[in-house]
């Protein structure tokens, strides 16, 4: 408890660092250890420790709030004109992200593979696939704007200032989808893909600042994983 406590005395900003440092690295571990971390006999390392960083990534925060800064936990209210401007820039968002596959897709994306892994996990099927990917698209969009806007850029604002805290932590979000687009295509992806989330980081970060509230970036969020998704089943059925 003696640690607790010494760490509750710590000033605003140096607070912000630690809860950063604890919870910057997880993400980025569960990827690498999901593609890169070869199974020790049935056990598949690589998914037990991406499902433990997963379980931090909900959990730290928490344990944050309540243990750390001594505070209720309260749900994300938001208002009409947040919906409408969740609504409004899920357009420009998710519209980007198929013109921009429709004009340069095939020069960039490596469709095989891509083809292959889908086919591996298994969602080859139609109703599987869109179950998945469903499930995957709502779920996933929560838990990033519950981590990344909540969590992270409120400690970024801290650290940096408004805008500051928005570029930052967008530039959190974008470096551990990196090393997932890192197997799916050549570096232009990369750099492309790289620049989009950045911009969709920043988006939703400035929204959540904007309406104290996860739920505008969250529809926009949905909206952008369901054109990737829609790219993907593109990719498996031709």
């Amino acid at each position: 408890m003696s640690l607790l406590s010494n760490i509750s005395k710590l000033d605003d900003r140096r607070k912000a660092w630690l809860a950063l440092w604890l919870i910057l690295p997880a993400p980025l571990i569960g990827i690498i250890a999901s593609l890169y971390l070869p199974p020790v006999g049935e056990l598949q390392v690589g998914q037990a420790v991406w499902f433990i960083m997963k379980v931090w990534l909900i959990l730290m925060p928490v344990l944050w709030i309540l243990y750390i800064e001594q505070k209720r936990l309260s749900f994300s209210k938001t208002n009409r004109q947040g919906i409408i401007a969740g609504c409004f820039w899920a357009i420009p968002v998710g519209g980007i992200i198929l013109g921009v596959y429709g004009l340069f897709g095939n020069a960039l994306i490596d469709d095989q593979g891509i083809k292959g892994q889908i086919e591996q996990l298994g969602l080859a099927n139609p109703v599987t696939f869109w179950s998945f990917a469903m499930a995957i698209s709502f779920g996933n969009a929560l838990m990033e704007e519950y981590v990344w806007r909540w969590f992270v850029f409120t400690r970024c604002k801290t650290i940096a200032g408004v805008w500051g805290g928005i570029l930052l932590s967008a530039l959190f979000f974008t470096m551990h989808h990196v090393i997932v687009i890192w197997n799916f295509g050549d570096a232009s992806l990369i750099v492309l893909a790289s620049v989009g989330i950045f911009g969709g980081g920043t988006i939703w970060a400035w929204l959540y600042h904007r309406y104290s509230s996860i739920w505008p970036g969250y529809i926009s969020h949905v909206v952008a994983d369901l054109a990737i998704m829609f790219v993907a089943w593109e990719i498996l059925s031709a």
